[in-house]
């Protein structure tokens, strides 16, 4: 009998201790799922907020790039050869440099002065702007051919600028785009200015044009159209299904902002202004 109630005790407190141990796990078990909601949740929150702070810091300055961009002109910009089609960067470097100097401009002008030994292909290339402040400030923009990268600086005026269609000091308050009167033979006598003198880097248009008939012509067409500019360079050069068709621009640009197209078909060139 003694027996009997010793098991039954023992029995009795090995259930008690099972349901004890399951009743522990069951309650570990809650409180481990419940951390690991409250960790997934501060994480999402912590990744949207993250996510959202990156957007709003890349957008910011896009922005701001934007609008220092707007505020500048940009002319002639075709005689810096090396730059890409996509001009954006280098006009903000150009306005970022201007703003960081405390320079005052509306208009960059880039000028027909260039130093380039084209032959040294790890070498560096000298551009150089004109702004339209009241010092008519020359900026020299260096090309490193190796890291295809322009590095600028303030330079120091260059004699006679208006022989790269630049503006001299005293000239140089008046805005750089209009240094040259638009000239009209309207009730004066038609001067002879002589060929045109078409700068063409890329030998783009020398390759398929006679040059020596090209500026013959086309310094006659300048002269009936009252037009005393003669210094051009090549913007585009387009093949067609009877010839070819090129983009001249103006060293120094007109008022309008007119080019010269120049359609050469049937062994015959066409001349036009265009905008």
């Amino acid at each position: 009998m003694r027996k009997k109630a010793l098991l039954f005790g023992l029995l009795a407190a090995f259930l008690l201790a099972a349901l004890c141990i399951c009743l522990g796990l069951f309650l570990l078990r809650q409180d481990g799922n419940g951390e690991t909601d409250r960790m997934e949740i501060t994480t999402g929150t912590t990744q949207t907020d993250t996510e959202e702070e990156m957007t709003e810091a890349a957008t910011a300055p896009e922005a701001a790039t934007e609008e220092i961009e707007s505020e500048l002109t940009f002319l002639n910009l075709g005689k810096i050869y090396y730059l890409p089609l996509d001009t954006t960067d280098f006009k903000n470097q150009v306005a970022a440099f201007i703003a960081n100097n405390h320079l005052t401009a509306t208009t960059v002008l880039a000028l027909g002065k260039i130093e380039d030994d084209k032959e040294d292909a790890d070498g560096t290339a000298n551009f150089f702007l004109q702004l339209d402040d009241a010092a008519g400030t020359i900026l020299q923009a260096a090309y490193d051919k190796k890291t295809k990268t322009f590095t600028l600086s303030v330079s120091a005026p260059i004699p006679d600028v208006e022989k790269y269609g630049g503006a001299a000091t005293t000239e140089a308050n008046q805005n750089v785009s209009g240094t040259e009167p638009e000239y009209s033979s309207e009730g004066t006598e038609i001067i002879n200015f002589g060929d045109a003198n078409i700068t063409d880097v890329d030998q783009a248009l020398s390759s398929v044009a006679d040059m020596a008939t090209l500026q013959h012509d086309l310094g006659i067409f300048l002269n009936e159209n009252g037009e005393e500019r003669r210094n051009l360079f090549v913007s585009s050069v387009e093949k067609t299904e009877t010839g070819y068709k090129t983009i001249l621009e103006f060293e120094t640009a007109r008022i309008d902002r007119k080019k010269i197209e120049v359609i050469y078909e049937g062994g015959k060139y066409y001349f036009s202004l265009v905008d």
